[in-house]
C-alpha cells in the first residue's frame, strides 16, 4: 500500500511540477466550465455517467426494390434494409472524459492556456489521448487565440441548455435530430461531412473579450491534406450576448467540398450523387463543388429554480458543377428545439428535463430541374430526464427518449445500432449513476 501511495504521489507530481494549490476543483451539479478560475496552474478533472440502455426499434418503411425514376430523396440514398431491433440491452457511456488543463501567467496582462481533453469509454476498457477539445492558447486584452482540436462555434453557443449537461453522446441529446444527423443517409450511419455538430480538428479559433455582455468567435479550418481540386475548409461564427438570466446567440456556419448531399446518397444504381467517396479522398471531384451551410438562433431564460430554452436551425446542401443528367443539387430543411429544465427543494436535490425536437421535411432539387419529393423525411423526439444528487459531485438519472422518423427518414440516436431502416421508430430508457471531479 505504502508503495501505490509513493507511484501516486509521483504521478500527481510530475503532472502538477511547479503548481501550486489544489489539482481538481468540485463542481457544483455541473460538468466543470471550460477554463474556470483555478488555484494552482493545472487541474485534473473529468465527468462519468455509465448507464443501462433498453433500446427497442420499429422495423421501419418495408424493403421493396426502388422504382425507376424515382423522385424521393430518401428512397434515392438507399433501399429499406428493414432491420428491427425488438429489445436490446446495452451499458454506455460514451460522453464521459477525463482532462488536463492549466494556465500561467506571462505578465503584461496575457496568459497562457492549455487543454488535453480524452473520451473515457469505462464500458469498453478504452479510449485515446486527446479525442477530445484540446489546444494551447494565449489571453489578453484582445480576447482568446486556441489552435488545436475543439468544437465549432456552431456547437459550442448553440442548444444552450444541454439536456443532462450533454450537448452529444447520449440518446437524449437534441443534436440527434437538431444539427447532427441527415434524414436520408445509408441506414442511418451518417457521414460527417452532414453534421452541423463537429468537434473539428486542424483549427484556430478567437474569441473577443466579454463587451457589456457581447462576445464574438470564429473558428477557421483549413483543408490541410488538400488533394487535387477539392479544397474541404469550414468556417464556423457567432455571437452571444447574456444579461441577468438572459442568453442569446447567433451563429453561421460554412462547409466548403465537404459534400453533405452526395457523401450521403448512393453513386451507384440510381446515380444522383455528384461524386463518389473514392472521388471525394482522391480530391478528383472534377468541376463538382459543395458549400452546405446554417444558420442557427438561441436563446435561454432562467430565474429561480427554472430554465427554458429555444433552439432555431436551418441547414442547407447545395452542390454545383454537376454533369449532365439528374444529379443532386440543394436540400434544406428547418429544425427547433424547445426545453425545459426544473430544480426542486429547498436542498435542490431533484432536478427534471424535458425536450422536444423537430425537424420538417424540407425541400430539394436535381440539377436538370426535374421533380424532387422530401415526402417522410421529416423527423422529431421527445426526451425526459430526471435526477437526485447525492452531493455536488454524484447524481442518480433516469432517461427516457422516443425518435421518431418519417417514412423515409433515417434520423438514429442509437449507440450500438448503426444500420436501421428507414422510418424506424426508436425507444430508449436508461438508468445511471454521474460523477465528476
Amino acid at each position: 500500500m505504502f508503495k501505490r501511495k509513493m507511484i501516486f504521489a509521483a504521478v500527481v507530481g510530475a503532472l502538477g511540477a511547479g503548481a501550486t494549490g489544489a489539482y481538481a476543483q468540485a463542481p457544483s451539479g455541473d460538468d466543470p466550465a471550460l477554463e474556470r478560475g483555478l488555484s494552482g496552474n493545472v487541474e485534473l478533472y473529468g465527468y462519468l455517467y455509465p448507464e443501462f440502455t433498453m433500446m427497442s426499434a420499429t422495423s421501419g418503411t418495408p424493403a421493396a426494390v426502388i422504382p425507376a425514376g424515382s423522385t424521393n430523396l430518401g428512397n434515392l440514398s438507399a433501399a429499406p434494409v428493414g432491420l428491427a431491433l425488438q429489445s436490446r440491452a446495452s451499458v454506455d457511456a460514451s460522453n464521459s472524459r477525463f482532462g488536463f488543463r492549466g494556465k500561467e501567467d506571462l505578465g503584461g496582462g496575457m496568459t497562457a492556456i492549455w487543454q488535453l481533453e480524452s473520451t473515457v469509454p469505462i464500458d469498453q476498457g478504452a479510449g485515446t489521448l486527446a479525442s477530445r477539445d484540446s489546444y494551447v492558447g494565449l489571453r489578453g486584452g484582445f480576447g482568446t487565440v486556441r489552435l488545436g482540436f475543439m468544437e465549432t462555434v456552431y456547437k459550442t453557443i448553440g442548444d444552450p441548455m444541454k439536456f443532462m449537461n450533454l450537448g452529444s453522446g447520449n440518446f437524449i441529446s437534441a443534436s440527434n435530430i437538431l444539427s447532427a444527423r441527415q434524414p436520408f443517409n445509408i441506414g442511418g450511419a451518417a457521414s460527417s461531412a452532414g453534421s452541423f455538430h463537429l468537434r473539428q480538428p486542424n483549427s484556430l479559433l478567437y474569441n473577443s473579450p466579454d463587451i457589456g455582455g457581447f462576445q464574438a468567435s470564429a473558428l477557421y479550418s483549413p483543408d490541410e491534406t488538400k488533394v487535387g481540386t477539392r479544397n474541404a475548409n469550414m468556417q464556423s461564427y457567432g455571437v452571444t450576448y447574456k444579461t441577468g438570466g438572459l442568453y442569446l446567440a447567433l451563429a453561421y456556419e460554412v462547409h466548403n467540398d465537404f459534400f453533405g448531399g452526395s457523401s450521403n446518397l448512393s453513386f451507384g444504381g440510381t446515380g444522383v450523387a455528384n461524386v463518389s467517396a473514392a472521388q471525394l479522398a482522391a480530391g478528383t471531384i472534377g468541376n463538382n463543388h459543395s458549400k452546405d451551410t446554417s444558420p442557427r438562433a438561441s436563446v435561454m431564460y432562467s430565474w429561480d429554480k427554472s430554465r427554458v430554452s429555444f433552439d432555431l436551425t436551418t441547414i442547407d446542401f447545395k452542390e454545383s458543377g454537376q454533369a449532365a443528367g439528374r444529379h443532386f443539387q440543394d436540400y434544406k430543411n428547418t429544425r427547433y428545439n424547445v426545453s425545459w429544465q426544473q430544480v426542486w427543494g429547498s436542498d435542490a436535490r431533484w432536478r427534471t428535463m424535458a425536450q422536444y425536437t423537430s425537424a420538417a421535411s424540407g425541400t430539394c432539387t436535381f440539377s436538370d430541374g426535374s421533380v424532387c419529393d422530401t415526402t417522410g423525411l421529416n423527423g422529431n423526439m421527445l426526451a425526459l430526464g430526471g435526477e437526485y444528487w447525492f452531493s455536488k459531485r454524484t447524481a442518480l438519472f433516469a432517461l427516457y427518449a422516443k425518435l421518431n422518423n418519417g417514412s423515409t427518414a433515417s434520423y438514429n440516436n442509437t449507440a450500438n445500432a448503426k444500420t436501421l431502416s428507414p422510418g424506424s421508430d426508436i425507444t430508449q430508457y436508461a438508468l445511471g449513476v454521474r460523477t465528476t471531479f
